[in-house]
């Protein structure tokens, strides 16, 4: 895992839509996201994000860490604030419900 300093571009905007994968405790699932595509999910606490193939950035919402996962690499989440997902290149990411 790499710790990174990135920005946000601002051409990127994040739809006010709720996504179907954006809910408050997600269950497992596996996204497979063109590169540059954003997706959020609302309360994280716990969950693992797992980076199966390319590059995803992560960032939690008031946190100054920014996070970058390569394939095989997975982060758990520590703080209950959103986090969003960049996929850097073609990703998929799995995203599991916390333990227990």
């Amino acid at each position: 895992m790499h710790t990174v300093q990135l920005s946000l571009p601002s051409t990127l905007r994040l739809s006010r839509r709720p996504h179907p994968a954006a809910s408050s405790r997600p269950a497992t699932d596996t996204w497979v996201l063109p590169r540059g595509t954003l997706h959020r999910i609302t309360w994280p606490l716990g969950c693992r994000i797992q980076c199966i193939a390319g590059r995803a950035w992560i960032t939690h919402d008031r946190d100054p860490r920014d996070i970058v996962l390569e394939a095989g690499e997975s982060h758990t989440c520590d703080r209950p604030e959103r986090v969003i997902v960049q996929a850097l290149e073609a990703l998929t990411l799995r995203v599991l419900p916390p333990a227990g």
